[in-house]
């Protein structure tokens, strides 16, 4: 059956435009939910940048701290390094005369005994294991005695010295008994240096 209107046309345009109406205010109504949810989302984020960047400052902080306590720690290091530097430095070429002439009163031959003995150290910048000389002057019963100090000299029992020779000798007398006098030149081996740098030097815990 066909339905048929009484109304006048202007009631049918106002109802037409109430309907658009309403739509546009519920599209209004979905738009303006929409930004409020977005902008809560970008809210949401800034606050946690925010929180991100707040403990990263203070790691920071308490970072520089410790930097600043550890000051002191970075000048104690430089004082000990220094020290250390003008140690070695001064007993780069330092020689254990005690341990040296200890070995030499346990190996010296009976038949012969020493009168004086001197010794220098000097830089040798070709052979850095060459520290110096060792001048001994002696005084033998005869000359194969006086020979039995140079097996001394390169003896493996006292490697602080090598290369030894006899420079002299001579014949003389105490009282009525013939000796042999001489004098022998031996050079300072890198065993002869001194363990002094580090016993002197402390640990330092890492």
């Amino acid at each position: 059956m066909r339905t048929i209107n009484l109304l006048p046309p202007e009631a049918a345009q106002r109802a037409t435009a109430r309907r658009k109406s309403v739509g546009f205010i519920a599209l209004g109504f979905f738009y303006v939910v929409l930004l409020a949810l977005v902008a809560l989302w970008w809210q949401g984020k800034a606050t946690d940048a925010e929180s991100d960047r707040d403990a990263q400052l203070a790691a920071n902080s308490r970072i520089e701290a410790e930097i600043g306590s550890l000051a002191g720690v970075r000048a104690l290091r430089s004082t000990y390094d220094d020290g250390v530097e003008r140690l070695d430095s001064a007993l780069v070429q330092d020689i254990a005369w005690g341990r040296l002439l200890n070995d030499l009163a346990r190996i010296i031959p009976d038949r012969l005994w020493i009168t004086s003995l001197t010794g220098n150290v000097q830089e040798d910048e070709e052979n850095p294991f060459l520290l110096g000389q060792v001048s001994v002057t002696g005084v033998a019963f005869d000359f194969s005695d006086a020979s039995s100090w140079l097996r001394v000299l390169d003896a493996e029992e006292w490697p602080a010295l090598g290369g030894g020779w006899v420079s002299s000798t001579s014949r003389s007398t105490i009282g009525e008994s013939p000796v042999v006098n001489f004098t022998s030149v031996a050079s300072l081996l890198d065993p002869a240096r001194s363990n002094r740098v580090e016993e002197r030097t402390p640990e330092v815990p890492s």
